[in-house]
Parts: structure tokens; C-alpha cells; sequence
């Protein structure tokens, strides 16, 4: 049975928003994917990494694995992905597809127990990029 996980617990501390975190051998070309490829709006180049507008108040920064406190992993499997909610999956595999990023793996395929659908394309550091769209979206999923 589903409980109210708002209820009886106070505010939290004020978000001014979501930081994801990605660390490469070679960043260059992952900021590369992220402004010219995706189309993300670079807010801050450093050199050894860049940080991107995703949507509002979430960013993602991409980072040489020798400027941050990480260290790149290799291997397809990062233990993390960038998952990309839109109302507009057909447009963003369309600009995928014309850019020519979109990989075996970008075939539409189901998530979230049938909830959406969704397709992953990979960056040039081999992190998962997911794009999915909510059929059936969850109470309170919407900001109001």
C-alpha cells in the first residue's frame, strides 16, 4: 500500500538545484557531444571540464578524471546514467538520429514497468544517455 511521503515531515532546506557529475580520461570530446551534439547550453568551461544547462535548475559537468576529486572508470558500465524526462521523445531521437549518435541501443523500448518509453544512446566517454517519456506519470511527478 502506497503512504503519503510528505506527510508529517517538514520542509526541506531550500535546492537551489541538481548537479550530476560525470568524470573521462579525455573530456574534450565529451563537452564536444554535450554543446554541439546534445545542444546543452555550456555555462562554465574550465578547461579540464564544462557544466551544462540540462533543464532549469539541473546541470550536468563533465570532468577530466585528473582536474576533479574522481577518477574516470573504464568500461561501459559507470554506475550511473543521465536520464532525460521530455513530452518530446520523437523530436530529441530525431535530432539524435540526424547527428548520427543514435547506436542499436536507441531502438524505443518500454521502462518503468510499461510507464514510458525510452531509448539510451551512449557519449564518447561510454556513459549511458537516456531520453524517456512518461505514458503513465507518477502522483507528483509534475512541479506545480
Amino acid at each position: 500500500m502506497a503512504t503519503d511521503s510528505l506527510a508529517g515531515r517538514e520542509p526541506l532546506p531550500r535546492i537551489g538545484g541538481v548537479m550530476t557529475v560525470f568524470y573521462y580520461e579525455d573530456v574534450a570530446p565529451a563537452i564536444a557531444f554535450y554543446e554541439h551534439v546534445v545542444g546543452f547550453e555550456k555555462l562554465l568551461d574550465l578547461g579540464w571540464g564544462a557544466t551544462f544547462r540540462v533543464a532549469g535548475q539541473s546541470f550536468l559537468t563533465v570532468v577530466d578524471s585528473e582536474g576533479g576529486s574522481q577518477r574516470a572508470i573504464a568500461g561501459p558500465n559507470k554506475g550511473a546514467i543521465l536520464s532525460i524526462e521530455t513530452d518530446d521523445l520523437a523530436a530529441w531521437r530525431a535530432k539524435l538520429e540526424s547527428a548520427g549518435v543514435i547506436s542499436l541501443e536507441a531502438d524505443l523500448k518500454s521502462g518503468c514497468d510499461g510507464r514510458s518509453i525510452e531509448f539510451h544512446v551512449r557519449d564518447p566517454g561510454d556513459y549511458v544517455v537516456e531520453f524517456f517519456q512518461w505514458l503513465d506519470p507518477p502522483p507528483r511527478w509534475r512541479i506545480q
